[in-house]
């Protein structure tokens, strides 16, 4: 199949996604919407296998997600990260408790080893799967690793459209009192103190467009580099956000980076496109063989998501909803936790301010939430995980 082609097809799964999304207002988040579209067409033998290598978006994509993740830590300054403990309060709370009740509960009523590998996929993502395939195929447990496998691809289809429902929710009520949008329409507009100027910012004529990607690359380069040193124990994600939080500080980057460049919007495109790939082979029957089990890892796993989400809620006087809707972030991780607020902020706002207030007050609690949950948290649970069940 042409490139080109392939692209083309590639660019209607996206586009159609997004326009799905728009008119049921975020009810079927626009992730969501293309992995239907993309399964529907692999099984009905409408959407060719190689439409995605053909397309190669897979290599140029996975450094395009480099890149924005480092732009999305500019969305999180030091005023703000201390307005996120909360959000890390309520994530690890809520990822604690669905992990109890996934290992205690689970075992009674499916494959005990299925419950044990479901609580930490539940926890995570691409990370912790990659983790157990690594230790437990060795063992000649294909059953259980294709469990996991298919588990870590469905989880979506039930976190994200219930957390798209709760942050609907959530901003109802947020738009409602203007007073909100007023606060939070130009709250990523930089501000200097006493008009100084920060230790690394250029001048407006030279810091344009090209030399912002340039020194987004530099830091996502050093990101990857110094996630190497670790031996990969440290995600480079994790250090790439916390760059682009330095960044900001230091003046090297501009709050709200990501907004203020040309190529935002093929950067967000390349980042979603590249999960499509993890679709091509699950089957039908795969999917059927396993639905028994991920039904009930995923039950449990909401259940024990909604009871920290409401007693953090409570104890930290959070919206109920929004306190779920960030702990609901595990099941489906980065780069959905920025394509669903995306899809809500679009949705729910009337204009552009009010979209720009949605922005500013959710991004950076569900990139925060993502992160905790997915890319740190997780990884601790699939240990205790292999190291007491395997």
């Amino acid at each position: 199949m042409s490139a080109i082609y392939a692209l083309t097809i590639v660019l209607f799964i996206y586009a159609a996604g997004d326009l799905i999304s728009l008119l049921t207002k975020a009810k079927l988040p626009s992730g969501v919407a293309r992995s239907i579209i993309i399964l529907a067409g692999l099984w009905l033998k409408i959407l060719p296998e190689e439409t995605f290598a053909a397309s190669t978006i897979g290599g140029f994509g996975m450094m395009a997600v480099t890149l924005m993740i480092t732009m999305l830590g500019t969305t999180i300054d030091t005023p703000e990260l201390k307005r996120q403990i909360k959000t890390i309060i309520v994530c690890l709370f809520s990822l604690v408790i669905s992990t109890i009740v996934i290992i205690l509960l689970g075992p009674i009523i499916i494959n005990p080893q299925y419950a044990y590998v479901g609580s930490a996929v539940y926890a995570g993502g691409a990370a912790v799967v990659l983790m157990m395939t690594s230790a437990l195929k060795p063992l000649g447990l294909v059953e259980v690793v294709g469990f996991f496998t298919i588990l870590s691809t469905a989880q979506g289809f039930f976190g994200q459209p219930v957390c798209a429902f709760f942050l609907r929710k959530y901003a109802t009520a947020f738009l409602a009192d203007k007073k909100n949008v007023d606060e939070w329409a130009d709250a990523d507009a930089p501000v200097l103190a006493e008009g100084k100027k920060k230790i690394f910012q250029l001048p407006a004529k030279i810091d344009r467009i090209p030399v912002i990607l340039l020194k987004v690359a530099i830091l996502s380069s050093a990101a990857a580099f110094l996630a190497g040193l670790t031996g990969g124990k440290i995600h480079a994600f994790v250090i790439s956000l916390i760059f682009g939080w330095i960044a900001v500080e230091t003046g090297f980057l501009q709050k709200g980076t990501m907004g203020k460049i040309e190529s935002s919007g093929i950067i967000t495109f390349l980042a979603a496109c590249v999960l499509f790939s993890n679709y091509v082979g699950i089957t039908p029957q795969m999917f059927l063989g396993y639905l028994l089990p991920i039904f009930v890892v995923m039950i449990l796993g909401m259940i024990g998501t909604f009871a920290g989400g409401f007693i953090m809620s409570k104890v930290l006087k959070m919206p109920v909803g929004l306190a779920v809707a960030l702990g609901l972030t595990c099941t489906f991780g980065f780069p959905n936790t920025m394509i669903l607020t995306n899809d809500v902020c679009d949705a729910m706002a009337s204009d552009e301010r009010e979209r720009k207030a949605l922005y500013n007050v959710l991004m950076p609690k569900m990139l925060v939430a993502g992160f905790v949950t997915v890319t740190m948290a997780s990884m601790f649970v699939g240990s205790f995980v292999l190291a007491t069940f395997f």
